[in-house]
């Protein structure tokens, strides 16, 4: 049980740390359980004395076996990721499948260069009851080399997908098992070669390597394919509940503004008929209640009834809030856009300036100007406003600052999406303390081309 000369008690120690730290690059941004720090230095712990105390014999030289070694102590990782991270097993056993999938990738490139260096040191023959144990600097060097750059790589562009994931979720569970049973199979056959008692050439060995190597990429290609469509259809989903939202907060807007513009002209001409009628009449109430009225009677005439609807609906909490709503707009130029995306478009741009404004304690910059016009046939929406906190920006667009993810952050996303519908784009940038939103939509001919 404790060969200490044997080359594979050792190795299932470090085994048991490369996988560890690949495990640790991949995880260190989900969702960490109460006291952290402790758990993972009892994890490692545990970790690193189960694999100390896996038992080693004369039973032990064959592939049945050593697969089960590994396969037991990556169990034992999955676990202590568990003991660690507030996440469900599917994140767990994905982050752990993909860990060891860059484990052995590493593993592989350190054998393939040490074959074809000449090395004789290391693990010599490690799977063997008379493997050795020997190490020179160049042999270290080797396997510092080959780890570090395969981590790195995998830290970079494999696990960032991951890191850009506020939460992550898996969808297809199959494909994830799947994934993982090629990873899986490929040690195992890995483990049948190197006990067949076969001598391999340099070119056997390279063509296991390469083997080896796309069996791997192909298992993460499959796990990121997977993590990306359950990502599409989670912002689709949310983004078609935003629109389905919009639909109806439009009809209900369109109602209470027309009900309102109705009582308002009712009210100013009782307002008319007071002034001019005799009796004791406060005149600063009635001024009050008339400026009141003006919010509806000076409403801005876009030529866009929904463009209308949005701005007489948002002026009057600007109004109430201390906020400059500026439009200059010709809204007859996006006819051709549909009511319902041209009301879930300037409702989310007016509202998303809104809150922004709304933290500046200095109320000279509570301002929104909102300018539409068509230079070259091109429909180009432009919406500025003061920024108090700096957005952070991934892929383009500013990402929410509200706590509950899951449920916000899609509004500027939708607003892309209706943009790319009709075949514009979106963009926005941060000028100073100025935030700019700008929407461009090619206006189609009258023969229907664009």
């Amino acid at each position: 049980m404790f060969d200490f000369d044997s080359a594979l008690f050792w190795y299932k120690l470090q085994f048991m740390l490369e996988l560890l730290a690949a495990e640790g690059l991949a995880t260190y941004t989900l969702g960490k359980r109460p006291q952290f720090a402790w758990r993972v230095a009892g994890s490692i712990f545990a970790c690193m004395l189960v694999a100390f105390l896996f038992p080693l014999g004369d039973f032990s030289y064959n592939a049945v076996y050593s697969s089960f070694m590994f396969f037991a102590l990556f169990a034992c990782t999955l676990v202590a990721l568990k003991f660690c991270y507030d996440e469900p097993w599917k994140n767990i056993i994905f982050c752990g499948i993909l860990a060891y999938t860059v484990q052995h990738i590493a593993f592989e490139t350190y054998n393939f260069l040490s074959a074809a260096m000449g090395l004789q040191a290391g693990f010599g023959n490690m799977y063997a009851p008379d493997g050795y144990l020997e190490f020179n600097p160049l042999s270290i060097g080797v396997w510092f080399g080959a780890c570090g750059v395969i981590y790195w790589f995998a830290w970079a562009f494999i696990y960032h997908r991951i890191r850009l994931q506020d939460t992550l979720q898996i969808g297809n569970l199959s494909l994830l098992f799947f994934s993982g049973a090629i990873v899986l199979i490929d040690i195992v056959l890995n483990a049948v070669i190197t006990y067949s008692g076969s001598e391999l050439t340099l070119t056997v060995r390279a063509v296991l390597f390469l083997y080896n190597t796309l069996s791997c990429a192909l298992a993460v290609g499959m796990q990121f394919s997977m993590l990306g469509k359950r990502i599409a259809e989670t912002e689709l989903a949310a983004v078609q509940q935003l629109w389905d939202q919009d639909k109806k907060l439009y009809e209900l807007s369109k109602t209470n503004i027309e009900v309102i513009n109705v009582k308002c002209h009712d009210l100013r001409r009782q307002i008319r008929a007071l002034r001019s009628g005799a009796g004791e009449v406060d005149k600063e109430a009635l001024a009050e209640i008339e400026r009141a009225v003006n919010i509806y009677d000076g409403k801005v005439k876009t030529g866009s009834d929904v463009l209308d609807v949005i701005i007489a609906e948002k002026s009057l909490y600007c109004e109430k809030n201390n906020i400059v709503l500026t439009v200059m707009a010709d809204g007859a130029k996006l006819g051709f856009m549909g009511q319902f995306d041209l009301y879930s478009l300037f409702e989310n741009a007016i509202s998303n300036a809104i809150e922004a404004v709304s933290k500046a304690a200095d109320v000279e910059r509570r301002f929104i100007r909102l300018r539409v016009d068509a230079p070259a046939g091109m429909a180009c929406i432009h919406v500025e406003n003061y920024c108090a906190e700096a957005p952070v920006f991934v892929n383009g667009l500013p990402k929410t600052t509200k706590k509950d993810v899951n449920y916000h952050g899609f509004g500027v996303r939708s607003m892309q999406m209706i943009a790319e519908k009709y075949g514009g784009g979106l963009s926005a940038r941060l000028e100073g303390d100025i935030f700019n939103l700008d929407v461009a939509i090619p206006i189609p001919s009258a023969n229907g081309e664009k």
